[in-house]
């Protein structure tokens, strides 16, 4: 596990940025499901599947729970 810049430690768990995800792309995209959250200095990175296929990423903030999608429609942002 990497730490948060700056040596703090992460307010969001990788479980959390798990649910975080999950109801981000409830949201926005319905029948999409995060992929395992992957830690980073300061983010999770978790893919996004649908049927199975990846078809982009998410990305949470690890301080404020802050979303970034990366789509193959495009980047959106959402706060929590």
């Amino acid at each position: 596990m990497h730490p948060v810049s700056g040596g703090a430690k992460p307010r969001v768990s990788a479980a959390d940025a798990r649910v975080i995800g999950r109801q981000w792309l409830d949201d926005h995209h319905t029948g999409w499901t995060p992929g395992e959250a992957e830690q980073f200095p300061g983010y999770y990175t978790l893919h996004t599947l649908a049927h199975g296929k990846i078809t982009g990423m998410l990305s949470v903030n690890a301080t404020t729970g802050q979303v970034r999608s990366g789509t193959t429609t495009g980047t959106e942002t959402s706060s929590r």
